[in-house]
């Protein structure tokens, strides 16, 4: 189990796969062509704050799914080993004194735990919806990064386009069109850069934004499986649990019964052949 690696683990993997490609991708451009890389990224105070305040949405989007990621690779470990003790007969209180309290199967025993002992009836239902409510934190911050990091490529178009503009206007209105002509062409480029770097951003993120949903998901569902076969009978007491429980109760004492029979039949048959024998 210690060796078990989780499917969060896999996207963090996959994750600082892609953005190390990307770094030395970058690093190599740079390096081969600086010449170009900085007349088209870093000739205009313009085109640096639009690219910049992308990289930056980018980046922070980036850290909340490693947080996210690292949160549900905890939760899938908790969840294994919890399944593992229930698997091999451990009591449940036991079992979930060998797991770690902060987990979300932890906290579910809890509190299910807290409102038997309280003689509460315990609605499964209501507890998933709570858990997917609580759970929705850490994707929250994602998603809104998944569905601005496009518009800030499509905000810096039409900036640097009403710039360009701007230059187009005065070329046509001097006589000089120099500097004209060099708001035009600076906003032109911008524009371009700012959603080429949109575009590309957008599309590492969305696919790792999906993956992060889908473990959320897949954990979420696996903890509601384990609580509702593992948890919930041990704990539920409406009627129909009852019912069940009390005709389970009654096979058994029918068969206790009927070994009972057999034996007291053994020993009026021994007790008969002692008679005999004096």
């Amino acid at each position: 189990m210690k060796n078990f690696q989780t499917q969060s683990q896999q996207a963090q993997v996959h994750l600082l796969a892609v953005l190390a490609v990307g770094g030395v991708a970058v690093a190599a451009v740079s390096l081969l062509r600086w010449d170009l890389v900085r007349d088209i990224y870093l000739s205009d105070i313009r085109n640096i704050l639009l690219n910049g305040a992308i990289a930056i949405v980018f980046a922070s989007g980036i850290w909340r799914l490693f947080q996210a990621y690292g949160s549900y690779n905890f939760d899938e470990k908790q969840l294994a080993e919890f399944t593992e003790f229930i698997q091999r007969g451990t009591d449940i209180r036991e079992a979930l004194a060998e797991i770690d309290s902060r987990s979300i199967i932890a906290g579910r025993i809890q509190e299910i735990q807290e409102l038997f002992d309280n003689h509460v009836p315990i609605h499964h239902g209501v507890f998933s919806s709570i858990m997917v409510a609580e759970q929705s934190a850490w994707s929250s911050y994602p998603r809104f990064v998944n569905n601005i990091l496009i518009l800030t490529g499509v905000f810096g178009t039409i900036v640097s386009l009403i710039f360009a503009l701007v230059g187009a206007t005065r070329t046509l209105g001097s006589a000089v069109p120099t500097e004209g002509m060099a708001i035009m062409l600076s906003g032109m480029n911008t524009a371009l850069t700012t959603t080429a770097t949109a575009i590309v951003c957008f599309f590492i993120y969305s696919y790792f934004y999906g993956r992060l949903t889908d473990i959320q998901t897949r954990l979420l569902g696996k903890i509601e499986k384990a609580v509702l076969i593992h948890v919930i009978p041990r704990f539920a007491f409406d009627a129909d649990t009852i019912n069940h429980q009390t005709a389970q109760l009654i096979r058994e004492l029918q068969a206790l019964i009927t070994e009972i029979q057999k034996g007291t039949g053994f020993i009026w048959q021994a007790l008969t052949g002692l008679n005999t024998h004096n």
